[in-house]
């Protein structure tokens, strides 16, 4: 569930970043590739977990799989908006506005997974998990000020972001379904 939802949701970002790039012309595109990636990303909550089934003493399995599926769902519903927004051509500012939840809830993830993965799981898995999260949060807050305050200096920082933060996403996510990062 962990790498393959990573894998979604960097497809996502990257997959918006080539429209914030003008790579994609039209809208419906990306509303196209980016609402069949968020269906699939709520579709992956059903898939049983490859990382929080392990760990020690320490670990809390239950809290973790909450922890991450609320992650999930919160980018399936910014993966949903942006799709609604490239094929109905809804107003940009909500999904700014999303973004602003999108950034405190990958932030509260990042200090979750920082604190208690570490213990539990091994540093390996604490350290791929936080730095996920805290990309996310990275790119929510850009996602942010580029939509919700429309500073139209920011597409193309926001589009290089969204490429290169979610290419890392992608690469941490494939680490960890191909069980390349795991538990100690």
């Amino acid at each position: 569930m962990e790498g393959l939802a990573f894998i979604l949701i960097g497809g996502v970002l990257f997959s918006q970043s080539w429209h914030l790039l003008g790579l994609y012309s039209d809208g419906r595109t990306v509303g196209l590739f980016v609402g069949v990636l968020g269906l699939a990303l709520l579709i992956s909550l059903t898939v049983d977990p490859l990382v929080f089934v392990g760990g020690n003493v320490n670990a809390n399995p239950v809290a973790e799989i909450g922890v991450m599926k609320i992650l999930i769902l919160a980018w399936a519903g910014y993966a949903i908006g942006v799709a609604a927004h490239g094929l109905w051509d809804f107003d940009d500012r909500a999904i700014g506005f999303y973004g602003a939840f999108l950034t405190a809830v990958s932030a509260i993830s990042l200090v979750y997974f920082s604190v208690k993965l570490y213990d539990a799981y091994g540093d390996g898995i604490g350290a791929a998990f936080s730095v996920v999260t805290l990309i996310l949060a990275g790119l929510a807050a850009i996602i942010f000020f580029y939509l919700a305050v429309p500073f139209a200096i920011l597409r193309l920082v926001a589009g290089w972001f969204l490429l290169f933060g979610s290419s890392a996403v992608v690469a941490i996510g494939l680490a960890i379904a191909t069980t390349l990062i795991e538990v100690d």
